[in-house]
């Protein structure tokens, strides 16, 4: 149980700086990395609104498409920015696999 708990905040802090970053990125970049940066901003805060719904479907659906997103920002980034796109590619595995709805 604790460890679910600590599991889920740190993914949870982790998100929010990625999400932090994407934004931050989207005003600064230009071209594609700032398409990928929008996509995956939008795509997380949609992902976050979907755990809060309890919209488990909603959340897969997400999930794929921020999957994209992420992946598609974490190959345009360069140096240590990818491993903060990386944690949105784990928020998206987290979504399409359903963990925030899994009941104990």
């Amino acid at each position: 149980m604790i460890f679910e708990l600590i599991s889920g905040i740190t993914i949870a802090a982790g998100v929010f700086a990625a999400l932090l970053w994407s934004l931050y990125q989207s005003v600064l970049k230009r071209g594609p990395l700032q398409y990928a940066h929008i996509a995956a901003a939008t795509l997380t805060i949609l992902g976050m609104a979907s755990i809060s719904a309890a919209s488990s479907f909603f959340a897969q659906i997400l999930g794929i498409l921020l999957l994209a997103a992420a992946v598609t920002a974490t190959i345009l980034e360069v140096r240590w920015n990818r491993a903060l796109t990386a944690l949105q590619i784990i928020f998206a595995i987290v979504l399409i696999l359903g963990l925030p709805f899994a009941s104990a």
